[in-house]
């Protein structure tokens, strides 16, 4: 008899803890006083110091409820069904001090299913040049202490799951289930306290898709507060990953490694890590092959210095005020594919310790370049390469304006090549003559290449291009006719019909005209 009631007892502990470890668990501070800016939540009262609004999303869901160190005050609320939120009315605590009563809040499927929970929802405002968040608030944000069990809730989604909460902190030891989870952003937006913890190494990441303002800051607020430098994210597995827009924005003291994430499926890493001003961590290791938006990306990030010369960025348009304010930064670029590019706008205003040359870059489609150099650090050689890298390239787009460039000075003898972009033009506003003086070769003085026989029948020899790389014919309407490699010296042109063409020569530094007859 006696080993029948332990079997018993242990068969109902055995029970009871299964169905502890199946519940989300958190705590709440019903009786704090409200804060600034208030939060008011869209329900239909607001909840007074013993209420919270749960932002829980299910059906026939089951939450039971307990004052902590008080648990004979407790309540269960059964076959919960909402798509917004709930109303927990926990009655006079137990507590002799009550506006320090504190309550430990469960939430399991019961009948049926518990699948998120999303303190708001975000109408994403498109400004100019960023999005900004107005929140609809479905629970008591600022009432929220703590995430103690994630539970095995199998959740749908995390997009905005505790957003506002400024207090929160995550002492759960273990891992939600994400597997089905695509959606992170805002998850912990304006999370102003939130440090991160320990577990958060064993997620899995995987699925998620969108991290877009994860755990960026918005608005005016203490930079004491702000200590959010978790070290416990820098193994994520980040390989579904497209949308890292503004994750870390304004989170003022991070500065981890995050050199490991899988990053070939990205396309957005504008507003990254604006604002990070302490950030200062290697990404040479990423695969940027897809990124298309790069603008603001260390937006002034004082310390980031470096290198990134690896990235390919051959699909990028926007890098508009992507190193504004990065004093610190100077590493060459001269690699970049820029040749997608419509937006360099402020690209590199501020930058003042940036003294590269851009004079490899193909601005073929560039529209936007207002303030792209002013106040970077360029020195008069590097400018006035630049400008001959960009005169000399023919494919270089027409009237740009770069707006203020001072207070960069120009070579004597890179006039000509200004001249030439400001007949295409182009606009400068502020530069002035210097006084350096480039080589004859860095301006484009070198020995000219040639063809010959012109006319030409069957075959055209090219001469003192040795590093030709491929080429173009062109037809007297600008339409491309044949192209290939230059694999030899010689181009053979006896398929094309009589007429008038333009044969161009493209070398690993320049790129050569040359009008020829077919006869």
């Amino acid at each position: 008899m006696h080993k029948k009631l332990i079997s018993f007892f242990f068969i109902l502990f055995l029970i009871h803890f299964s169905k502890a470890q199946n519940e989300f668990i958190t705590i709440w501070h019903p009786g704090l006083p409200a804060t600034t800016p208030l939060i008011v939540v869209d329900a239909p009262s607001q909840a007074t110091s013993n209420q919270i609004w749960f932002p829980g999303i299910g059906e026939n869901y089951t939450i039971t409820w307990e004052e902590v160190g008080y648990p004979t005050h407790n309540g269960t609320m059964t076959d919960v069904t909402s798509t917004a939120q709930v109303l927990i009315d926990f009655g006079n605590p137990i507590n002799p001090d009550p506006a320090t009563a504190t309550y430990r809040v469960k939430a399991s499927n019961g009948n049926g299913v518990f699948r998120q929970i999303r303190f708001g929802v975000p109408a994403i405002i498109t400004l100019p040049d960023n999005l900004f968040p107005i929140w609809t608030i479905y629970g008591s944000a600022d009432k929220i202490l703590e995430i103690e069990q994630w539970g095995n809730i199998s959740w749908e989604s995390m997009n905005s799951a505790f957003s506002n909460c400024r207090l929160i902190q995550l002492t759960a030891t273990d891992s939600p289930n994400l597997s089905n989870v695509t959606d992170a952003s805002f998850m912990f937006h304006n999370a102003h306290n939130f440090l991160g913890a320990p577990s958060m190494q064993n997620w899995d990441t995987s699925h998620i898709q969108n991290f877009m303002f994860m755990f960026a800051h918005q608005g005016d607020y203490p930079a004491a507060i702000d200590n959010f430098d978790t070290p416990y994210i820098s193994t994520w597995n980040t390989s579904s990953a497209i949308n890292f827009n503004s994750m870390f924005f304004n989170r003022k003291n991070f500065n981890q490694p995050l050199n490991t994430w899988n990053t070939s499926n990205a396309t957005n890493m504008g507003w990254m890590f604006a604002s990070c001003l302490k950030f200062n961590q290697r990404l040479d290791n990423w695969d940027t092959s897809k990124v298309t938006d790069m603008s603001f990306m260390f937006h002034f990030i004082p310390v980031f210095n470096q290198p990134l010369k690896s990235w390919n960025t051959s699909n990028v348009v926007n890098f508009g005020h992507m190193f504004h304010g990065c004093t610190s930064f100077n590493y060459n670029l001269d690699t970049w594919d820029l040749t997608k590019t419509t937006s360099t706008d402020t690209m590199f205003s501020g930058a003042s310790s940036f003294n590269q040359s851009l004079a490899s870059w193909n601005l073929a489609v560039l529209n936007e370049a207002s303030s792209f150099l002013s106040n970077s650090g360029l020195s008069c050689e590097n400018y006035s390469k630049s400008l001959a890298g960009w005169a000399d390239n023919p494919n270089t787009a027409n009237n740009v304006n770069m707006g203020f460039v001072i207070p960069l000075q120009y070579a004597a003898n890179a006039v000509n090549k200004r001249n030439i972009l400001i007949g295409k033009g182009w606009s400068f506003n502020g530069d002035v003559p210097g006084s350096c003086f480039l080589a004859t070769s860095e301006v484009g003085l070198r020995k000219k290449g040639s063809i010959y026989p012109n006319p030409a029948q069957d075959n055209i020899h090219i001469e003192s291009i040795h590093d030709a790389q491929s080429f173009k014919i062109l037809d007297a309407s600008g339409r491309i006719v044949d192209s290939g490699n230059t694999d030899s010296e010689m181009i053979n042109v006896s398929a094309l019909p009589k007429g008038n063409y333009i044969l161009q020569i493209v070398s690993r530094e320049n790129i050569e005209n040359f009008k020829f007859i077919k006869k």
